[in-house]
C-alpha cells in the first residue's frame, strides 16, 4: 500500500488541478468551497467561491451579514440550506466557540449542514488530521480500487470503505491523500468510463485486475422525481409588481417570487387561478410562459401568466409587496424565478 500511495502522491503533485481552495489551510475558505461544491459542479462552483470569499472574506462577516446577503450571493446555486446552515454555523462559532473554528473531525461535525465528508475534508485540509473525506467520487474509486459490493449509498458500504482508507492513510499526508483520491474520481476514474491507463491505483485496482468496472460500483435505482404543478402571476400596476416571500419550510425557503398557488394537474387556467386568490378587478393579460424546472427529486411544470392592473387597482394581499423591478432584482430569488422574470 505503502508504494500506491507515493504513487497516487506523485501523480497528484504532477497532474492535479489548481484550484484557490486547495492553496490554503483556512478552515473558513475550505469549509465554504466544501459547502458550495455539495451539489455544485467545480467548473460553476469556482465563480460562486471567488464573489462569496470576496464578499465575506471570514467567519466574523458572515455571521455579521443578514439572511438576505447570504441568500443573495447563493443565488442560482440551489439548496439553499446550505446557505441558511452555513450563516447559522458562522454565528454558532461566533457566539458559542469564541469565533474559533473547531479544529478536529468530530468537533466540526457539531456545525449545522456538516456531515461526514465535509467534517473529514475540513479537518484533513485545513488540519492534517488523519481522517478520510468521503465524497460521491471517492466512494466511486473506492468501491472499485478495494472491490466492494456493497450498494455505495449503504452504511455498511461507508463504514467499510471508511476503515479501509483510514488504514491505506497511517503513512500519508491527509490532506494530500484525500485531495488525490477526490481527484482520480474528478478526473480520471469516471462512472462510465474509467481511464484505467492513466490513473494512478490501476497496479493495486481491484476493478481493472478482475475487469470489475462495469459491476463497480454498485448503486440502487434512483427514484423517479415527482411531478408538480406551479401556476404563477406577475401582475403589474404601473412600474409595480407583486412579489412574495416564501415561508421557511419546504423547498427555496425564505426566497421570494411571484404568487403562487399549486396544482394537483396540468390542466388548471388563468380564471380557477384568479378565483383562488380572490382576484375580481379587470386584468388585461399581456402573456404567459410555460417552464419546466428539474430539480433533484421534484419535477416542476410551471407556468406564469404576465397581468396588468389599472393604475389605481393595487390588489392588497396578506404577504404581497408591490416593488420596482431593481428593488425585486435586489432580492434573493430562486432559479425559476429568475427564469420568469420578464421586465419590460
Amino acid at each position: 500500500m505503502q508504494i500506491v500511495i507515493q504513487t497516487l502522491s506523485r501523480w497528484y503533485n504532477l497532474e492535479s488541478r489548481d484550484l484557490p481552495w486547495r492553496r490554503t489551510r483556512d478552515p473558513y475558505r475550505i469549509w465554504i468551497s466544501e459547502i458550495i461544491l455539495q451539489q455544485t459542479r467545480v467548473a460553476q462552483g469556482l465563480a460562486y467561491y471567488e464573489r462569496f470569499v470576496g464578499q465575506l472574506p471570514d467567519i466574523q462577516s458572515l455571521a455579521l451579514a443578514n439572511e438576505g446577503e447570504v441568500l443573495k450571493l447563493w443565488q442560482g446555486l440551489g439548496y439553499y440550506s446550505r446557505a441558511r446552515n452555513l450563516h447559522k454555523a458562522a454565528r454558532m462559532v461566533m457566539n458559542e466557540l469564541g469565533g474559533v473554528f473547531p479544529s478536529t473531525f468530530q468537533d466540526i461535525q457539531q456545525l449545522p449542514g456538516v456531515g461526514l465528508y465535509t467534517a473529514g475534508a475540513i479537518a484533513s485540509f485545513a488540519f492534517g488530521e488523519k481522517v478520510p473525506a468521503i465524497d460521491g467520487n471517492v466512494k466511486r474509486v473506492g468501491a472499485r480500487f478495494f472491490g466492494l459490493f456493497e450498494d455505495i449509498q449503504s452504511q455498511a458500504f461507508q463504514k467499510k470503505l471508511f476503515s479501509l482508507l483510514q488504514d491505506a492513510m497511517v503513512f500519508a499526508d491527509a490532506n494530500e491523500f484525500n485531495q488525490a483520491m477526490i481527484e482520480v474520481g474528478a478526473t480520471v476514474c469516471s462512472p462510465t468510463q474509467p481511464q484505467c491507463d492513466i490513473c494512478p491505483l490501476a497496479d493495486a485496482c481491484v476493478a481493472r485486475l478482475q475487469q470489475l468496472q462495469k459491476q463497480l460500483p454498485v448503486t440502487r435505482k434512483k427514484q423517479k422525481p415527482l411531478d408538480k404543478y406551479f401556476y404563477y402571476v406577475d401582475i403589474r400596476c404601473g412600474n409595480h409588481h407583486v412579489v412574495v416571500r416564501r415561508s421557511d419550510v419546504g423547498i427555496w425557503s425564505h426566497l421570494h417570487e411571484f404568487p403562487l398557488i399549486e396544482g394537483d394537474t396540468p390542466e388548471w387556467d388563468l380564471d380557477v387561478v384568479l378565483e383562488r386568490w380572490g382576484i375580481v378587478e379587470k386584468i388585461i393579460v399581456e402573456g404567459e410562459k410555460t417552464i419546466k424546472h428539474q430539480l433533484t427529486h421534484q419535477t416542476i411544470h410551471a407556468k406564469c401568466w404576465y397581468l396588468c392592473l389599472p393604475s389605481d387597482k393595487f390588489v392588497k394581499k396578506d404577504g404581497w409587496q408591490w416593488l420596482e423591478k431593481d428593488e425585486i432584482l435586489s432580492l434573493p430569488l430562486h432559479r425559476l424565478m429568475e427564469k420568469m422574470i420578464r421586465f419590460t
